[in-house]
């Protein structure tokens, strides 16, 4: 259960210094990048410059049809390849998962128009220095540092006492009221998601929503305007996510996420209404590392802006997270250790959000 304190977040956004929004900073029709977003030869996306859809798409992530999930003779099909899919990919895309597209377009109409209204509306709700919530950039802690060629509107939604309600927008009209209503249908598709994946590993249904217990839920609105030179900016940098599980919503008509397999970078072919589902690092302490979070990033283009809308869904911060059980054994020894879900976002932010190395020096079995 969650501490009655719950609602007292603790310092996690650890930003020290203020940025212009790159929205903003983007309307100026700049003649070049500014050198703190541009990316080390190492970093820069491998891709043409000159339009959105030059992308390779080939041997893209599996696509798993919900609707199939509720008809015995292609339930098992099904299932099966959500498994292959954790275990291979790390990500898969959902289609028929019941969330009505008229919300789906409400969503991201609300979402465009936001990051379109004035500044001096915007910094009403602007990140706070230590959180994780509202409108900006976090994680900005030296002037030297390089930069995401993106904004973000970040929202806690569940547990409800964690919400900051001045930081969630009157405007545009009915914002608020239909990030609930998506809210309530993204808790809902992440049950039955995890109630799946536990499924394809022969585990309880209910095994992760008891180990998440009061979960933790946030929304992150990720705006990318245009960029003159796409090949030298990140949107968003490469990242595992710290969390169960996310459900990110992509531009039906922008490409921009990309998945780190192999010694690639993957683009991942948007598909209208879909959502893209990807495994974080508390799932793959859960599994005992059979599913792997994977490294992403986001990359921008130079001709449209692009929306992205992420959630977030993680166990409550006082649960104790470790491998489940029934997947060790003398085949698959323990990989990590037992620690407090609390204790490791501590660690992780103190590391800061680039790569994934940390779960492993944090929770890693030692010989």
């Amino acid at each position: 259960m969650i501490s009655a304190d719950f609602g007292s977040l603790p310092n996690w956004g650890r930003s020290l210094i203020s940025v212009e929004g790159i929205d903003e900073l983007a309307k100026r029709k700049l003649q070049e990048v500014p050198e703190r977003y541009v990316r080390s030869d190492e970093e820069r996306p491998a891709m043409l410059a000159s339009s959105f859809h030059q992308f390779d798409y080939q041997q893209n992530i599996p696509v798993i049809d919900m609707g199939k999930i509720a008809q015995a003779q292609h339930r098992e099909e099904e299932v099966r390849k959500i498994g292959e899919a954790c275990e291979e990919w790390g990500f898969f895309q959902v289609v028929n998962h019941g969330i009505p597209h008229s919300l789906i377009d409400s969503i991201k109409k609300i979402g465009k128009e936001f990051f379109q209204l004035p500044l001096e509306t915007k910094q009403k709700y602007s990140v706070r220095p230590g959180d994780l919530q509202g409108y900006g950039q976090t994680f900005v802690v030296s002037e030297n540092q390089k930069l995401d060629w993106g904004n973000l509107l970040g929202l806690i939604m569940s547990p409800p006492e964690c919400r900051d309600m001045n930081l969630w927008p009157t405007e545009p009209a009915g914002f608020r009221e239909k990030v609930d209503a998506y809210n309530i249908e993204i808790k809902s598709l992440t049950g039955q998601i995890l109630a799946l994946i536990a499924e394809t590993l022969q585990l309880q249904p209910d095994f992760f929503e008891k180990k998440f217990g009061d979960a933790y839920q946030k929304m992150r609105m990720n705006y990318y305007p245009p960029c003159l030179r796409p090949d030298l900016v990140l949107g968003l940098s490469a990242h595992a996510d710290m969390v169960g599980l996310t459900l990110l919503l992509q531009d039906d008509e922008v490409p921009g996420l990309q998945i780190h397999k192999g010694d690639q970078w993957k683009t991942v072919q948007p598909i209208p209404y879909a959502l893209v589902v990807n495994i974080g690092n508390i799932i793959e302490v859960m599994t005992n590392g059979r599913y792997k979070s994977i490294e992403h990033r986001a990359v921008t283009n130079k001709e449209k802006a692009r929306l992205s809308i992420a959630v977030f869904c993680a166990p409550g911060f006082t649960e104790e997270i470790s491998p489940a059980p029934e997947l060790i054994d003398e085949d698959h020894p323990c990989l990590f250790r037992r620690f407090i879900h609390q204790d490791y976002m501590d660690n992780y932010f103190s590391r800061g959000v680039e790569g994934k190395n940390s779960l492993y020096e944090y929770a890693a079995m030692k010989n």
